[in-house]
C-alpha cells in the first residue's frame, strides 16, 4: 500500500508543484499607455485557515448574473488580471498566474466580478475569466481516502497546494474529490479544503 500511495503522490505533486507565492513586476496597461506594479501570483501555498464571515448576501434574484453572491468561482486561465476597479481603466493590482485557483464572487455588475482569493485579497475580474467549476486548494498534505472515513484505506496523497475537483461534501465533513485529470479519485475532510467550506 505504502508503494502506491507514494506513486500517487508523485502524479499529484507533478500537476501542482508549489512555486513562488508571489512577486512584483511591472504590468504595462493598454488604455493610459504606463506600467504600474501588480504583484504576480504564481501560487498561494498558505490559505487562510478559515474564511472571513464579513460577506455581504444577495440573493440570484437581485444579481445581474443570476447566480447568488458570495458564491465560488475558479480561473478559467492560466494569466488572469485582477483590477482595483471595475473597468480596463483600472490599476492591475493582482496577476494570476494559475488556472484553476478558487475565487469567492463577493460582489459584482454585468461584466465585471469583484472576487476574494484564498489569501483574502480582493480584487475586479471580466467575468469572463472566471469559470463555475469548483475547485479546492489542499491546505496542507492530505491522504486521499477510499471512503469518507478516517480509517479508510489511502489512495493517494495530494500535496500541500494541490488543485482539485469538488465532486461534493457530505453532512460528516467529508468531500470527494477528483484531480484535474480524473485519474485520482478521494475523500478528504472539508476542513484541509480551501473553497469547500459553505460560505
Amino acid at each position: 500500500m505504502r508503494v502506491n500511495l507514494i506513486i500517487s503522490l508523485a502524479l499529484i505533486g507533478s500537476m501542482s508543484a508549489p512555486t513562488a507565492m508571489a512577486q512584483s513586476k511591472p504590468v504595462p496597461q493598454k488604455n493610459s499607455g504606463k506600467s504600474s506594479t501588480a504583484r504576480i501570483v504564481e501560487d498561494v501555498p498558505n490559505p487562510r485557515v478559515s474564511l472571513d464571515r464579513n460577506l455581504i448576501r444577495v440573493n440570484a434574484s437581485k444579481t445581474p448574473s443570476g447566480f447568488p453572491v458570495p458564491r465560488y468561482v475558479s480561473l478559467k486561465y492560466s494569466n488572469s488580471n485582477g483590477r482595483t476597479g471595475p473597468s480596463s481603466a483600472h490599476p492591475v493590482a493582482w496577476n494570476y498566474k494559475r488556472r484553476g485557483l478558487p475565487m469567492i464572487v463577493v460582489a459584482e455588475t454585468e461584466q465585471w466580478r469583484k472576487v476574494r482569493d484564498v489569501n483574502g485579497d480582493e480584487s475586479w475580474m471580466k467575468r469572463r475569466l472566471l469559470d463555475g467549476r469548483r475547485m479546492v486548494l489542499a491546505r496542507t498534505e492530505i491522504i486521499l481516502r477510499a471512503k469518507p472515513r478516517s480509517d479508510s484505506k489511502g489512495r493517494a496523497i495530494a500535496a500541500k497546494g494541490a488543485l482539485l475537483d469538488l465532486e461534493g461534501c457530505e453532512p460528516t465533513g467529508w468531500c470527494r474529490v477528483e484531480s484535474e485529470d480524473g485519474r485520482l479519485v478521494g475523500y478528504a475532510l472539508q476542513n484541509l479544503l480551501w473553497g469547500a467550506e459553505p460560505l
